[in-house]
């Protein structure tokens, strides 16, 4: 017996089963892939998201949702405490799964020290089914510019459909 596919499953159920709305189990004609671009374990079951070879930017756009990395403040120095914001937004139909275990995983350069590598629902500053936003506490220890990358993990929700979702996210911190 193959652990992997119930895994699978498993984590569709939680999805789908938290969904407030009650989001019905999507049937593969329902959902269009074409409709919106997205790397995704999609709600028909696909195992395991492949992290892509694309660069990673500091926002991906796609027809369900909006997701970006960003300073949280107007600038960093070295040895004062910042913050980094990560900001999910639905777009038209969709909405933010909110029973759906959303998490952020941090990593930053050297010179970037992390209160935290990763933030979970209640670390997040707001959470509604159409935003999400936390604010992750760094600290520059070095000049120059230093890359924090957020692996963020979410459900997207229509009333028909939930979509999981693994997204990267960078941003380069500029440190004076």
């Amino acid at each position: 017996m193959r652990i992997r596919p119930l895994l699978s499953i498993l984590w569709f159920i939680v999805a789908a089963a938290g969904c407030e709305r009650g989001a019905p189990t999507p049937k593969a004609s329902e959902h269009d892939p074409s409709e919106h671009q997205h790397g995704h374990v999609a709600a028909e079951g696909q195992a395991g998201a492949k992290k892509s070879d694309e660069p990673v930017g500091p926002s991906i756009e796609t027809g369900s949702f909006l997701l970006a990395v960003g300073p949280g403040q107007a600038g960093y120095t070295i040895g004062k405490a910042g913050e980094v914001e990560i900001a999910l937004e639905a777009r038209g139909e969709w909405h933010v799964n909110q029973e759906y275990p959303i998490r952020v995983e941090l990593n930053a350069a050297p010179g970037v020290a992390l209160r935290k590598n990763e933030l979970v629902r209640d670390d997040a500053k707001e959470f509604t089914e159409d935003k999400v936003r936390f604010l992750a506490a760094v600290e520059p220890s070095a000049p120059g510019e230093h890359e924090v990358t957020c692996d963020v993990s979410f459900a997207m929700c229509t009333e028909e459909n939930c979509v999981l979702e693994k997204r990267t996210v960078a941003m380069r911190l500029k440190v004076e």
